[in-house]
């Protein structure tokens, strides 16, 4: 005897304060990211999270594989890491600086406008969307900004762990951190973490 349909449940983050899981003409409040698939969902993936964020957070992107290129071709790079310190500590892209999620561009541009005069300045965080957040504020509180060019970093540091390409590890690190148990799981199912 063939199993029981069971329809396909999928969660979306959607604009505004939960979620809705749709299963079978069910919704459920599930509070998470606005848009962003849900991690935890064993069907979510890196490209479905990649692509919600490009969709959300329409700003420039680069590769991971295009900005380690450019890195190694000594193109003037400034990396800004957009996470929490617990996050930053554990693992970061070697020579990153971090930047608080939360401070105004303002203040991001009084500390590291010098710093971006005339450099390719790349954001990320775990996934692209704290990043892309920075880098849409940024964008928005100047006419034209200092850097050459300002980018958020497509699928942030898990796509660049994903690829095996190098960190800077705190002590005692052994992977990236997963901001929290559910972006843990799609960490592990990228084989990260």
């Amino acid at each position: 005897m063939p199993p029981p349909f069971r329809p396909a449940r999928r969660r979306l983050l959607l604009a505004g304060t939960g979620v809705l899981v749709v299963s079978a003409g069910a919704a459920l409040a599930w509070p998470w990211r606005r848009g962003l698939p849900d991690p935890a969902d064993p069907g979510t993936t890196m490209q479905d999270v990649e692509a919600s964020v490009t969709r959300l957070l329409p700003v420039p992107e680069i590769t991971s594989a295009d900005l380690a290129r450019r890195i190694a071709s000594g193109e003037r790079i400034l990396l800004l890491d957009v996470r929490e310190p617990a996050e930053y500590a554990q693992s970061r892209i070697p020579g990153a600086l971090r930047v608080s999620p939360g401070a105004p561009a303002a203040a991001v541009l009084a500390e590291h406008g010098a710093r971006m005069a005339g450099a390719t300045v790349v954001l990320y965080c775990a996934v692209g969307w704290r990043s892309g957040l920075m880098v849409q504020g940024i964008r928005q509180a100047v006419t034209q900004a200092p850097a050459a060019a300002l980018l958020n970093l497509r699928g942030g540091i898990f796509r660049w762990h994903a690829e095996a390409r190098p960190l800077e590890l705190g002590p005692g690190a052994t992977g990236v951190h997963p901001f929290d148990a559910a972006w843990g799981r799609l960490l592990a199912r990228m084989g990260g973490g």
